[in-house]
């Protein structure tokens, strides 16, 4: 971690790597479990491996306000500041409010002594092999780590607005037809 917090949080941005992405998207009518396993190389001990392993929550999508007042629990100070600066330049998510309550729980933490391409590849298999439809594995920094968290949660929202709003459309619930 460098001595500015902005570049730290933008490098942990831009250098996440999800190697596996939930096979559905976020639910339209009901909150959404995402486990997740991240994997990062520790930066001063080569051949040294963080697997974090937890759970993210996300609220089901609410028909619009202007603002995303997103609460967190159990994130750091820079994920935190990634939020809100994705708060402040939402131009993407006008239609839809995600993530009231974005939450990281059920966390766990080893390390492991190989390569990160070792240990990647082992956990994208297992987890491939436990057959839940709600996980992802990511690649990222190790510090700040949970940046990698929003940003899967970034990326899945996105990814997921359309089928949302389309099955938001179609119940009536979307202009208040219902």
């Amino acid at each position: 971690m460098s001595s500015n917090p902005l570049f730290d949080r933008w490098y942990a941005a831009k250098h996440v790597k999800i190697l596996l992405s939930p096979e559905h998207r976020l639910e339209t009518f009901g909150n959404t479990l995402v486990n997740y396993t991240l994997v990062s190389e520790l930066d001063d001990f080569p051949g040294k491996v963080r697997v974090r392993e937890g759970r993210l929550e996300a609220h089901k999508p609410l028909v619009i306000t202007p603002n995303m007042d997103i609460m967190t629990e159990g994130f750091g100070e820079e994920a935190k500041e990634y939020l809100e600066f994705l708060r402040d330049h939402a131009d993407d998510v006008r239609i839809l409010r995600y993530g009231y309550h974005l939450k990281s729980d059920n966390f766990s933490e080893q390390i492991l002594t190989d390569s990160i391409e070792a240990v990647t590849g082992r956990v994208v298999e297992e987890t491939k092999a436990r057959g839940c439809a709600f996980s992802a594995v990511l690649q990222g920094v190790d510090d700040p780590w949970d940046i990698a968290l929003v940003e899967l949660w970034r990326r899945e929202v996105a990814r997921s607005a359309g089928k949302n709003i389309k099955e938001l459309d179609e119940s009536g619930r979307l202009f208040g037809r219902q």
